[in-house]
């Protein structure tokens, strides 16, 4: 941004306690947490083409994405994945600001939606919880105290599975839970580690991790310009605030009633220009409408506006950076949807044996024949079993050729690799003064669902030149 962010000091960890807001942002805030929470508890439950929506399974190197499998060696697919997603949040900053940490990250929705809403439910308003933060211990605090975490607890233990469930497969969680944790110790002191880290962060460290930690609020200075969105306090209509005018001047809009700083999650307060604190949760406007509205005065003091857009000036959205960000964007889901396409579920390789490039077979009272020796490597890329077969087209067995593969047919496990030898035996009449022959080797590769796929590779036989 054309200025620097105001950053305040802090010492040591900040704990707020932000008044609770309604209004128009908050509704709509609402409604997107209770879809994004609804996607991440049913998205492993969820099956497209018989596997989860999601799976990150690490020790067997598969991983599923809505309706995509693609195992560790493929690459490209997940740099095309990852990229997609980088250059979409580079993308959405450039033109909306912040908006990703006020609308969707797990760490603003996780504690707005959930761990807010417990400790309301069980300490009160936020003047009730500086309250009993600022009381002396007694009966009433421990009990409320224990109440809290006790929940905080068991929720953090239902994302903590939840979060296995990605990694492992929702039936294989299930699985785990009904028998003893001592059969499957690892997963189960790891599940407790995250359920703990998750309780501390979502239930304590909280808003913390996005102003000490997160790298994010960083690098909007180098994402964000003056055609950026961001939420901006209208210094030229709120000023001076009322209470602080000189007796000679009328006051601006802005009373000077501290809501839009008592209802900030990270405790900042916006009039004093855009911060690195700022997660864009739209609080401050919803509470600042509110207000406007009581005293009779126009909403938007504090808003969604660029730094041009206060000045006065065009706000552009199709300059040269958000292009260039939404190309690269393109390039990225372009390349994936290509990879996608292009990518059969039987990666085939056919190479020429180690040795001499033929051999001459002499039967006696007949033509000699020509032997040539191959390796078939065979990697099944699906996440079904895949028999292969080597197929003998009619032509081919009219001119005499032979292909030898006493192990075919043969059947490949999901994301296993097979290498099996085969030769192919012609007569000799058949190859050019060069000595070649051009031939095609026919595959055919079935699933267990009895779809089969025919695959043709491209040979050069060989033999002694005429």
């Amino acid at each position: 941004m054309s200025k620097n962010f105001y950053n305040p000091s802090h010492e040591g960890i900040r704990i707020t306690h932000p008044m609770a807001v309604y209004g128009f942002y908050r509704k709509y805030r609402t409604i997107v947490e209770i879809a994004l929470l609804i996607a991440f508890f049913l998205f492993p439950w969820i099956k497209i083409n018989g596997f989860p929506a999601i799976l990150i399974d690490i020790p067997h190197r598969r991983f599923s994405l809505f309706g995509l499998q693609f195992w560790g060696h493929d690459t490209p697919m997940l740099f095309f994945v990852m990229a997609s997603f980088s250059m979409g949040i580079v993308f959405a900053t450039s033109a909306w600001g912040r908006v990703w940490c006020g609308w969707a990250c797990p760490q603003t929705v996780f504690i707005g939606a959930i761990f807010r809403k417990i400790e309301s439910f069980v300490e009160g308003g936020h003047i009730a919880r500086i309250k009993l933060r600022k009381a002396p211990f007694h009966k009433e605090k421990l009990i409320k105290k224990t109440v809290k975490w006790s929940l905080f607890f068991l929720t953090s233990a239902v994302i903590s599975h939840t979060i296995l469930a990605y990694f492992a497969g929702a039936e294989n969680l299930v699985s785990m839970i009904a028998i003893s944790p001592f059969k499957n110790w690892a997963v189960f002191l790891t599940t407790g580690i995250v359920t703990i880290v998750v309780m501390l962060n979502f239930g304590w460290f909280r808003e913390q991790l996005c102003i000490s930690i997160c790298p994010y609020g960083r690098l909007q200075s180098v994402l964000m310009d003056e055609n950026s969105l961001a939420i901006i306090y209208d210094e030229k209509r709120g000023e001076p605030r009322k209470g602080l005018q000189p007796k000679t001047e009328e006051p601006g809009d802005c009373i000077n009633c501290y809501k839009c700083v008592a209802v900030c999650p990270t405790g900042i307060d916006i009039r004093k220009g855009l911060q690195m604190e700022c997660i864009a949760c739209t609080a401050c406007i919803d509470a600042c409408d509110t207000v406007m509205a009581t005293v009779k005065k126009p909403k938007g003091l504090i808003r969604y506006e660029s730094e041009n857009g206060l000045r006065g000036r065009p706000s552009g959205f199709w300059r040269i950076k958000n292009m260039i960000y939404l190309g690269l964007v393109s390039a990225c889901l372009i390349g994936l949807a290509s990879y996608i396409s292009n990518r059969p579920d039987l990666d085939i390789t056919v190479l020429r044996a180690q040795e001499s490039p033929y051999r001459v077979i002499t039967k006696s009272r007949e033509e000699p024949l020509i032997s040539n020796h191959y390796t078939l490597n065979l990697k099944n890329q699906s996440f079904h079993e895949i028999e292969v077969d080597i197929k003998h087209a009619e032509d081919s067995r009219n001119k005499g050729i032979e292909i030898i593969a006493p192990t075919y047919p043969e059947m490949i496990a999901p994301g296993k690799t097979t290498k099996n030898h085969f030769f192919i035996t012609f007569p000799k009449s058949l190859l050019s003064e060069k000595g070649q022959l051009n031939f095609q080797l026919h595959i055919a590769a079935t699933s267990n669902n009895k779809t089969t796929r025919n695959y043709i590779k491209e040979l050069t036989l060989a033999g002694p030149v005429k």
